[in-house]
């Protein structure tokens, strides 16, 4: 009995201090970036007692931060599924402001398990620091959901040319990126300011990043056969 006791607090310690390394590391990322912050500051913030334990459960600073944007897309991708299941139970959608809805409002759920907050300044450093290697990453990884998200949009436009969609959404994901981090510094903050507040930022978030996608079109009409963009 003392033997299984005591490897079960081994257990509990090591999944306590690889949490806390990832808390601590996604932290220092979101306030000052990827490449500022050193593996030695990662595991002083973490209060872990081996100066070598990011080492041990992550391999690398880098192995940290793939596992770190694996576990916010699965997040994401979960709560965006679901999302996405209610809107199809009720019709689909019947614009792209349906879709974007989700896909801003998915970051920021209660679903969504966010100490600080941090994910979305997280995301925001990763994407324009290292765009190439997370997109590269991301293909291989927890992005199918994202992905199909976009073809929805994708088929509300038929008439536009793939090009200039495949640009419009990857402006789309930098902006979405850009504000949710900025209005997550805010919220971290804990300042007043109406520029947060009024009106609701995650509405004119989405009507903005709407406007984004379909300024200057003409009316389309909803098409299932458009591909993906090229």
């Amino acid at each position: 009995m003392a033997t299984s006791a005591v490897a079960g607090q081994d257990h509990a310690d090591r999944t306590n201090t690889r949490r806390n390394i990832k808390v601590a590391a996604r932290r220092l990322f979101a306030e000052r970036g990827l490449e500022a912050v050193t593996v030695r500051e990662i595991v002083a913030a973490a209060g872990a007692r081996n100066g070598g334990s990011l080492n041990y459960y992550f391999k690398s600073k880098e192995g940290l931060i793939l596992e770190l944007i694996n576990d916010i897309f699965n997040d994401l991708s979960r709560v965006w599924l679901d999302n996405l299941s209610e809107l199809n139970k009720n019709g689909g959608a019947r614009s792209a402001r349906d879709i974007v809805d989700i896909i801003v409002r998915g970051h920021n759920t209660e679903d969504i398990s966010d100490p600080a907050p941090t994910m979305n300044r997280f995301i925001a450093t990763v994407l324009f620091n290292r765009r190439k290697a997370l997109s590269d990453y991301l293909d291989q990884m927890n992005m199918q959901v994202y992905k199909h998200l976009l073809e929805k949009i994708v088929e509300l436009y038929p008439n536009l040319p793939a090009q200039v969609m495949r640009q419009r959404l990857v402006f789309f994901s930098w902006y979405v990126v850009a504000v949710q981090a900025a209005y997550e510094t805010w919220r971290a903050s804990r300042k007043r300011g109406d520029l947060w507040t009024q009106p609701d930022p995650l509405v004119h978030l989405v009507d903005t990043a709407t406007a984004l996608l379909e300024t200057g079109l003409p009316e389309m009409t909803v098409s299932s056969d458009f591909g993906r963009p090229g």
